[in-house]
């Protein structure tokens, strides 16, 4: 990017993951892991139709803007190695006063700790390159392994109220 702009959607690096800007081209990988009933059980919606409409879902993100304007849309694809083994995204107020994170990681891959590496890359390129100071997230309360997630990550609990979802905020620095 030109005028020393930051790249909203680098390329991220962890110990174990390469998190790569989503693109559309990502969709016939990721799409037999997304495919699966078992994985939405706890997200909203449900597994996309097949690979032509999580194509066309991911070619709209590569935009990494909302239509209006409002929001930066940052979506990345973790590669563990060769393997797409899920996602993390960041919906980002265009002034950056604040974001809300979320993260999915397919069921061949989970129990590693891959979401708490792959969001804690997430969380330090939010508040350290973009400077964004608030983080938010929302789990369904009936996803205990989610839940343990944003705690390692400092997030706490700020809202029970709604009877589904429990709604986090941030409440310290990235480690």
């Amino acid at each position: 990017m030109s005028g020393g702009a930051v790249d909203p959607c680098p390329i991220l690096r962890t110990p174990r993951l390469t998190l790569e800007p989503l693109r559309a081209a990502h969709a016939d990988a990721l799409y037999p892991g997304l495919a699966d009933a078992e994985l939405w059980r706890y997200n909203d919606g449900g597994p996309p139709a097949d690979a032509g409409a999580l194509r066309e879902r991911y070619r709209r993100l590569e935009a990494r803007r909302s239509p209006d304007g409002r929001e930066l849309w940052l979506n990345w694809v973790l590669r563990r190695g060769a393997d797409c083994a899920g996602f993390v995204q960041a919906t980002v107020a265009a002034d950056r006063s604040g974001a809300s994170i979320a993260y999915v990681v397919l069921r061949e891959f989970q129990s590693a700790g891959l979401a708490t590496e792959a969001a804690a890359a997430l969380m330090r390129f939010l508040v350290d390159v973009l400077h964004v100071p608030r983080l938010s997230a929302t789990v369904d309360r009936r996803n205990p392994a989610s839940v343990r997630v944003l705690e390692k990550l400092g997030f706490a609990l700020a809202d029970a109220a709604d009877p589904e979802n429990l709604a986090y905020r941030w409440a310290g620095r990235v480690s």
